[in-house]
């Protein structure tokens, strides 16, 4: 079971606005070369994060849950997993090496009653936990996430 991932219009603006703004910003500083280096190697950067990290799908199979980017897939075991619920994180998470919304939520996050916990979602309203065996905990998002939260659990039944 494959979902997309939808982002929020904030996420949306937010990543637009940054690539448009550095674009800019290269164009700009074409006639200094040191200006231009700068701005290009921070563009750079981030175009390379957002492909290997920027939330764009999540699979669920009978044996694993995959987490995919545009260059990347994170997996977890199925046989790891403790538990899924509906989960809705709050704002006022701390991130601690987490993108705030640049092409999406994506990295480790803090929050007080839940801990720390990797994040890989769009909308915060798409979400759902995964609870890992051994205590690790995954907030995931995808634009069905009822389906996939009962497909999980049918999973880890059957396991047990």
């Amino acid at each position: 079971m494959r979902s997309k991932i939808a982002f929020s219009r904030f996420a949306s603006i937010l990543t637009a606005v940054l690539f448009v703004l550095l674009f800019v910003g290269c164009i700009a500083s074409i006639h200094n070369k040191a200006s231009f280096v700068m701005i290009l190697s921070v563009y750079v950067v981030l175009i390379v994060c957002a492909l290997f990290y920027g939330a764009a799908y999540v699979e669920a199979t009978p044996d694993k849950i995959i987490l995919g980017s545009l260059l990347r897939r994170k997996t977890i075991l199925m046989r790891d997993v403790a538990g899924v619920e509906l989960f809705k994180p709050t704002m006022g998470a701390i991130r601690i090496f987490a993108s705030g919304g640049f092409m999406g939520y994506w990295g480790f996050f803090k929050e007080g009653d839940l801990g720390r916990y990797y994040a890989f979602y769009g909308k915060s309203s798409d979400c759902f936990l995964v609870r890992l065996k051994n205590g690790d905990k995954y907030v995931l998002g995808c634009t069905n996430p009822e389906s996939v939260v009962d497909y999980i659990k049918s999973q880890i039944s059957a396991e047990a």
